[in-house]
């Protein structure tokens, strides 16, 4: 049996596999599922922490008891819930896993061998499909840039229109997404983890500009295939827009100067109001349109709360938890 919580302690699995769950009681049993035909051919451990309301510890511990799960401190977000599955891992690879992630057989294998075939590189990613088997938006994650939000608010993202980005093939890559990547605990460590700074969204991109400013490199592998369909090709709903959007700023508030900070606010609210204007008007005829009005009303009428990212004072978690009380 490859899964070393099943075998007891004083062995260094090749990879611990870490999901940080959130009321993902109906997801976490295909997660959990497709771990072992995903891992057929190196050792595993498998770590969880519910941030939720405990329904998908209990399912876990009830399906899967091989699974070590970890008294959950309240939600500490995607950032500070990943580094406390991180401090109690054992693997030599760190292998962050999203709840509503389904592997393909041999994914995960795939990635360990890509990590020996690219030697070189620190962080392996894997492609996620969506239910036509087509890989999902979440492969296109990347670096903030004044130009690709500029482009967002004259038109479509010049990210999505990157001539020859290929999944078919290996490829090095900027960045990775969070929800199924494999990374060398040693590029964990030197990074000091996701800076729990984040609650949600652009942690892993702060992670991997960070160490790409180190010198470290990175690969998405075509043959590490899962599904992650949630949501795929429908409108963002308000609070994954919202939290989004604080997660950008956030970045730019960390590696930014003021002037490209400011000027990445004033292009992503212009951006927003633009889709919520369009989308209130063409919403009349047609229910996506007043879904996309819907999902951009907040950044468009309420910028105040995403403009300072996720600053302790002034940022959105200090405007929603005001909001809650009052």
């Amino acid at each position: 049996m490859n899964d070393l919580n099943s075998e007891g302690p004083g062995k260094e699995p090749d990879v611990s596999i870490l999901i940080v769950g959130y009321n993902s009681a109906d997801l976490i049993a295909r997660c959990l599922g497709s771990i072992a035909p995903a891992c057929m051919r190196h050792t595993y451990e498998t770590i969880l922490v519910d941030q939720g309301d405990g329904s998908t510890q209990a399912v876990t511990e009830s399906l899967f008891p091989s699974v070590t799960v970890i008294p959950s401190q309240g939600n500490l977000g995607f950032a500070g819930g990943n580094n406390l599955l991180a401090a109690r891992a054992s693997g030599r690879n760190l292998l962050l896993l999203n709840p509503d992630v389904e592997l393909k057989s041999g994914a995960v294998d795939a990635l360990l061998d890509a990590a020996r075939k690219h030697s070189d590189a620190s962080a392996w990613g894997g492609v996620t499909l969506d239910r036509n088997d087509q890989p999902d938006i979440g492969n296109t994650v990347h670096i903030p840039t004044l130009s690709e939000m500029a482009s967002r608010v004259v038109g479509r993202s010049n990210v999505a229109l990157r001539p020859g980005q290929s999944f078919d093939a290996d490829e090095k890559v900027d960045v990775l997404s969070g929800g199924f990547v494999l990374i060398t605990r040693s590029a964990w460590d030197e990074a000091g983890g996701l800076d729990d700074r984040y609650f949600l969204y652009c942690e892993e991109v702060d992670f991997f500009y960070r160490l790409a400013k180190n010198g470290h490199t990175f690969w998405r592998i075509a043959d590490a295939r899962a599904h992650h369909d949630i949501g795929h090709g429908e409108v963002a709903s308000p609070m994954r827009t919202l939290y989004g959007a604080a997660g950008v700023m956030q970045f730019a508030r960390l590696h930014w100067s003021s002037l490209r900070e400011n000027s990445a606010f004033i292009l992503i609210w212009l951006g927003a109001l633009q889709r919520y204007t369009i989308g209130s008007l063409l919403g009349l005829w047609h229910p996506r349109f007043r879904a996309l009005a819907k999902a951009n009303r907040p950044l468009a009428m309420r910028p105040g709360d995403w403009r300072y990212g996720y600053d302790p004072k002034r940022g959105l978690l200090a405007k929603l938890n005001h909001k809650s009380k009052a």
